[in-house]
């Protein structure tokens, strides 16, 4: 097992954003965390990244307890991360946007370019790596962001929105490209997307969320089913 949640509870004054969430990760898996808007997502992702501190409730990686680790602990740990606001540094080049990833590995500049041109090789940005970030495509922007995570040499991959803003074809290639990763990087990806037919594609399970709990977890053709599932989406017949 790579990643364990266990009655995870975040709560921002008296609003509760997550309530009491477990489930588990095995290594290897591509699996896809779903819910209405507000229903608590990104905040997950946040408590299991170190950006949040859970209010209670543990977080276990790779046999080792994290709860409330800060982000760079994680990082270092082996979860990389990327985001639904992208945190993309417009005054640097590609290249060296996905340096800053590396740099979490290494203090040596030499070998974080070395690392950073291989993963621009891998995500087929080696012709963008001069370029600056903002005078590229949203689809582009999105892989310099996946190429940074990739440079922190992370076990799990959590990804949050990856394919928002994408046309249907920029879809399959981010597809594509994911599932490069999984085989050929070998790691677990953990995403969070509102693009169902990008997350049923990719994901082997579906954890589901509504209003800050864990209603469903399972095959994606299965959870689509449920009543529950159905109700969070679309309200009660």
């Amino acid at each position: 097992m790579l990643l364990e949640v266990k009655n995870l509870v975040k709560e921002f004054g008296g609003v509760t954003a997550n309530a009491d969430i477990s489930f588990k990760l095995e290594e290897g898996e591509i699996v896809g965390l779903i819910g209405p808007n507000g229903a608590g997502k990104t905040t997950l992702f946040n408590c299991i990244a170190g950006y949040y501190k859970p209010t209670s409730g543990k977080v276990f990686f790779d046999e080792k307890e994290i709860t409330g680790w800060p982000a760079h602990q994680t990082a270092r740990a082996g979860i990389g991360r990327t985001f639904q606001i992208m945190k993309i540094m417009p005054n640097l080049t590609v290249e060296e946007n996905t340096m800053i990833g590396a740099l979490c590995r290494t203090d040596n500049p030499r070998s974080a370019r070395k690392e950073a041109q291989e993963i621009l090789k891998f995500v087929n940005l080696k012709r963008e790596a001069n370029a600056y970030p903002t005078a590229l495509p949203i689809a582009t922007q999105k892989r310099i962001d996946l190429a940074r995570a990739l440079a922190t040499k992370p076990k799990l991959l959590m990804l949050d929105e990856v394919a928002a803003g994408l046309n249907p074809l920029e879809t399959k290639e981010i597809i594509q490209t994911l599932q490069r990763i999984k085989g050929e990087k070998n790691l677990t990806l953990f995403l969070t997307e509102h693009v169902m037919e990008f997350i049923m594609t990719i994901s082997e399970r579906v954890i589901v969320i509504a209003a800050g709990r864990k209603i469903a977890e399972g095959p994606p053709g299965e959870v689509a089913k449920e009543e529950k599932v159905i109700e969070a989406y679309l309200g009660e017949r």
